[in-house]
């Protein structure tokens, strides 16, 4: 493989990095870069032109961007910086470096000692292991680059600063990619010839059997489930990467995950001092999605889909040999379970079903390129080729052909390539692994005997032979060994989720010393918004949790809590200097404090029951257990009633589950705008006529870009949501990759953190970040930090989506007594509802998407549901400010629309002043009238504007009772 790696760093450094600070003619510089690359792979390797890298960097240009380069319009640094367009919304930004001068006076000396540091930097012995020098270029070498210059603004660097849409790191990670699938496996004659291999797009996935996040009964379990799916998509990644490359894997980017920065430090020690190590908090949160695109040569595509599945069950089968060695050898849990059982690993072997297809990109057997000049004779004929291998392939227009040609000088004709097919072929490849997921034809087979109590699917875990009965199952599960309550009974998929923060040490090679901290926080956890929003209430709160903990009623409490102390699961609570953490709101819940009791008497009736024999005398011993902790819990609620005597700060908990709408339309280039809008004002206003006509047609969505896109999305995903949502909100982030958002809130946040994380999605203004180019950027001088003094944030701007793009949100409030299984399915039934959304649109079109469903889930069984468009939701958020203790005002209006609508839209503004000059609480303070009466007024108007006619009365309805419900329940009264 030596080969094909010399390939892939010729690729990587086929462009210098430094290339769009050069000035013009700047030779000496790109032989001074050129001095990097290894030797040449062969004594007869061709010459440049016809080298892999050559063919791979116009691929990942593709021919817009290619074509652009020939207009004799150079673009260089200048006073004003350079250009970056967003890539997606195409909005500008300047990029202008914090200290330039060196730049704009005499930039020749300044970059070769630039490129001198740069070679000096590559440590030691590397040049002999083109594997590893690789990686220290792709993953390194922009650290370097940044603080050589001592600006992070350089990993915004465009790839081309008359094109500039992408990176000039993600530009030349792609370049590498297809200098790899070009080259091929030498270990394997090529089918192609002396000339290397056809590049395919390869892509892989895998799903449960069994549902591996909705069969939670603890949130402990439910980040399990996110969190394992996470771990074994890195994993297989990692493995892919090692063998082919990181900038093979298109999506998702390697490039700063917090996995695979994790497990590089420790592969490769000399990296470190380039790679920070990530936080157990990064480590812990979720980000990494199930399916994976790759690019590799055709030769190597099965080898790597089999390579991806024995690496997923691998590593799944390490985890459950982890979690059952502890739970035998640690804490003594049916200790003659063997790991081959059939309730065990027979289970945990068919956990897993995998999928994978793979493109061509291009025909085969048709060259990747052609030049573009009118007399090639096969030009026609292989655009129509291209044309049809893709179902949802657009004919190459006849103006882009005709302007790439015109824009060709003629001692240099330009070649038309597979590039401009990207999205259409990134399309194919997606379509075919959706048809044979869609296929499948496993079922669930039927297990006979004892099932789950959480799932109610898969035998429980048993020693015995394939059938036991009821009662020697409960026999088996007595033991609760710190995980388990007494009554549960799980199948292997759902112990081994149990277990998991158990095993986080050997999962992530952590030695005894280095323990690691469970994330995740308690359905009770919530109580961290109520005292964040409420400061004046900490000391009271503090006071309460003292007593119950010296109550002579409750000597067992503190036991029952120490392994809970500092461990909120919030961020915000976790990292403080405070001893608000000392004091766990579980304090304020019975139900879950009396699942951990554990006194004298709690003890001997416990060894009573693991001995005895009889089963009319172990019911007996079950009976007199759960009577004693229900003692316990009616004692501990007495107590807790007499200091909240209204509403409980823990009863509720709120869950959040978002994605980004049409993100594969997106990715299939559907919703790009006219090439006009990512190209620099200098361009736009060349006068150039070619140029004007190409302006005006929709940008194609090419390798470099989508490349940039997969790298991009980890600034809002990695940085961006981690932040807003777990310190400027009391929550907590489990899972956040890409587009898709899966947090825990709570009843005093939720409202404010679901707009801002809106708004941040497509960058819109905030009163922290500058959102110039629909980016973000810290405002300040400091960045905030965590609690080990790291900055959170990066100093550049930061990737959003931008305002083209909408995300799609499902909430749920439920109270503590909801089952957390019942609360996740209404969760993905609210995501899919707030999806479904229509809206009336112009010309009477519905309109879809960027809307929310919030549904609260009562102990008594009951659901309030709203749903409605985010602007409408930002004039309710507007009326709850206005109105924070009045949930009355909400109840009547709500009474008074049901039996007195108004009759239409005109009405809504008479219907709304008279309804507010009836209220006794503005009395006295006509402006605060006037400024409810208008609230209520925007309110009701947008959303009789977006929502169909026959929903309106019930959405509105919904929502003002949604309002009262909130503003009732945020409101807490003391007993002191």
């Amino acid at each position: 493989m030596t080969r094909y790696w010399q390939a892939k760093l010729q690729g990587l450094l086929n462009t210098p990095v430094l290339s769009p600070l050069y000035p013009q003619n700047a030779t000496q510089l790109y032989q001074d870069w050129h001095s990097l690359q290894i030797p040449p792979l062969s004594q007869d390797s061709p010459e440049p032109d016809e080298t892999p890298s050559r063919l791979a960097d116009a691929i990942t240009a593709a021919s817009d961007r290619a074509a652009i380069r020939h207009l004799n319009l150079p673009i260089t640094y200048s006073n004003n910086g350079l250009t970056i367009s967003h890539l997606l919304s195409g909005a500008n930004q300047t990029l202008k470096l914090q200290n330039d001068r060196p730049l704009l006076t005499d930039p020749t000396p300044y970059l070769q000692e630039k490129q001198a540091a740069l070679r000096a930097a590559i440590p030691e012995g590397l040049q002999d292991d083109p594997k590893a020098l690789f990686w220290w270029f792709w993953r390194c070498l922009p650290v370097e680059v940044c603080r050589q210059f001592q600006d992070e603004a350089l990993m915004l660097l465009p790839a081309d600063p008359q094109f500039p849409d992408a990176s000039i790191w993600t530009h030349s990670s792609m370049t590498a990619a297809f200098t790899g699938a070009l080259t091929g496996d030498q270990r394997q004659p090529s089918e192609d010839g002396p000339k290397g291999d056809r590049p395919y797009l390869a892509s892989f996935t895998f799903s449960p059997i069994q549902e591996l996040i909705k069969a939670s009964r603890k949130i402990r379990d439910f980040w399990a489930g996110s969190w394992v799916l996470h771990y074994l998509c890195a994993k297989v990644a990692y493995k892919l990467a090692q063998t082919y490359g990181p900038d093979s894997l298109l999506y998702p980017s390697l490039y700063q995950q917090p996995l695979i920065d994790h497990w590089l430090r420790q592969d490769y020690p000399n990296f470190r001092p380039w790679i920070d190590p990530p936080s157990d908090r990064a480590l812990l949160t979720a980000g990494f999605p199930n399916v994976l695109m790759v690019v590799l040569p055709k030769q190597r595509v099965k080898a790597a889909m089999q390579t991806a599945r024995q690496t997923l069950l691998q590593a799944w089968m390490d985890i459950g040999d982890q979690v059952l060695r502890e739970l035998q050898q640690n804490r003594h849990w049916q200790p003659h379970l063997n790991a081959d059982a059939s309730s065990w690993g027979f289970w945990l072997k068919t956990q897993w079903q995998t999928y994978w297809s793979a493109v061509p990109i291009g025909e085969e057997g048709e060259p990747l390129s052609q030049p573009s000049q009118a007399s090639n004779p096969n030009l026609d004929t292989w655009i129509n080729r291209q044309n049809r291998i893709y179902p949802q392939a657009q004919l190459f227009p006849l103006a882009e052909l005709q302007f790439l040609q015109s824009a060709q000088p003629p001692d240099n004709p330009g070649e038309l390539n597979i590039g401009s097919w990207w999205a259409d072929i990134f399309g194919h490849a997606r379509a075919s692994l959706s048809q044979i997921k869609n296929a499948r034809t496993w079922e669930l087979p039927t297990a006979f005997g004892p099932r789950s109590t959480i799932s109610g699917v898969g035998p429980v875990v048993h020693p015995g032979p394939d059938w036991i009965s009821e009662q020697d199952s409960k026999r088996h599960w007595r033991r609760e060994a710190g995980f388990f309550d007494g009554i549960e009974a799980l199948n292997a998929t759902e112990t081994l989720k149990r277990g998991l923060e158990k095993v986080l040490p050997q999962l992530l090679n952590r030695d005894g010393s280095q323990r690691i901290a469970p994330y995740y926080p308690d359905l009770t956890s919530g109580v961290a918004g109520y005292l964040r929003t409420h400061p004046d209430h900490q000391p009271y709160y503090q006071q309460v949790c003292q007593t119950l903990l010296s109550h002579p009623q409750f000597p067992w409490l503190e036991a029952a809590i120490a392994d809970m102390k500092g461990k909120w699961g919030i961020p915000l609570i976790d990292e403080s200097n405070d001893n608000l953490k000392d004091h766990p709101p579980r304090l304020l819940n019975p139900g879950w404090l009396v699942e951990d009791a554990d006194d004298e008497t709690i003890q001997q009736l416990q060894r009573q029951l693991d001995q005895e024999q009889d089963s009319q005398l172990s019911q007996t011993y079950r009976q007199q257990l759960q009577e004693r902790r229900r003692d316990y819990r009616e004692q501990l609620q007495q107590e807790l009633d007499q200091h909240y005597p209204n509403n409980n700060p823990s009863d509720w908990y709120v869950l959040a589950a978002g994605d980004g709408d049409g993100m594969s339309d997106w990715l299939k280039g559907k919703k790009m705008g006219p090439y006009g809008d990512y190209l620099p004002q200098a361009l736009r206003d060349s006068g150039d006529p070619s140029l004007q006509e190409f302006l005006t047609l929709p940008k194609r969505m090419g390798p470099a870009t989508h490349s940039a896109l997969s790298r991009s999305l980890l600034d809002f995903s990695n940085q961006l949501v981690p932040y807003l949502t777990e310190r400027r909100y009391a929550g907590r982030l489990i899972y956040s990759g890409g587009d898709d958002i899966l947090a825990y809130s709570n009843l005093w946040e939720w409202d404010r953190w679901l707009w801002d994380i809106r708004q941040c999605f497509r960058g819109q203004a905030d009163p922290e970040f500058n959102p110039a180019g629909q980016y973000w950027q810290w405002r300040g001088d400091d960045l905030p930090q965590d609690g080990q003094g790291r900055p959170l944030l990066s100093r550049r701007p930061l990737f959003t989506l931008g305002e083209r793009s909408t995300i799609s949100f499902g909430l749920v409030i439920a109270h503590h007594s909801v089952p957390l299984a019942i609360a996740l399915g209404h969760l993905w039934d609210a995501e899919t509802g707030a999806k479904d959304h229509q809206s009336p649109g112009p010309n009477g079109q519905p309109q879809g998407k960027d809307a929310l469903q919030v549904r609260v889930l009562y102990g008594s069984g009951n659901c309030l549901t709203a749903t409605g468009k985010f602007s409408s939701f930002q004039q309710w958020q507007t009326l709850m400010t206005l109105t924070p203790d009045q949930p009355s005002l909400f109840e009547l209006a709500a009474s008074l629309w049901n039996d007195h609508p108004a009759p239409k839209r005109a009405a809504i503004a008479p219907w709304t002043q008279a309804f507010c000059q009836r209220r006794d609480s503005f009395s006295g303070d006509p402006n605060a009238q006037q400024a409810v009466q208008q609230a209520l007024q925007r309110f009701i108007e947008r959303l009789w504007d977006q929502t169909d006619p026959k929903d309106f009365d019930r959405e509105l309805k919904a929502w003002l009772k949604l309002a009262a419900f909130i503003q009732r329940k945020r409101t807490i009264t003391l007993n002191p």
